[in-house]
């Protein structure tokens, strides 16, 4: 697993919750590490990118929207209303 990996799916997460709720990514106050293991996150990323019997969805909540992360490495993010 590549650093390039870890970072990008990182931004992708932290910049798709801050467009969620209207914010700069900087004023999330819940830090991305707290909440998940990424480099674990990644490294299932990968191997779902590697395989075609793997469908992952991996969802968890982050500075108050509920985040979605899967295997082709979109991030999908929703403020409850």
């Amino acid at each position: 697993m590549t650093p390039d990996i870890v970072d990008t799916l990182c931004w992708n997460i932290v910049t798709t919750v801050a467009d969620e709720r209207g914010i700069e990514p900087d004023r999330i106050d819940d830090r991305l590490y707290d909440v998940l293991d990424v480099e674990s996150l990644a490294r299932l990323v990968e191997q779902a990118q590697r395989t075609d019997s793997m469908d992952l969805s991996v969802s968890f909540r982050m500075a108050g929207c509920f985040v979605t992360v899967t295997g082709d490495r979109t991030v999908r993010a929703s403020a409850p209303s």
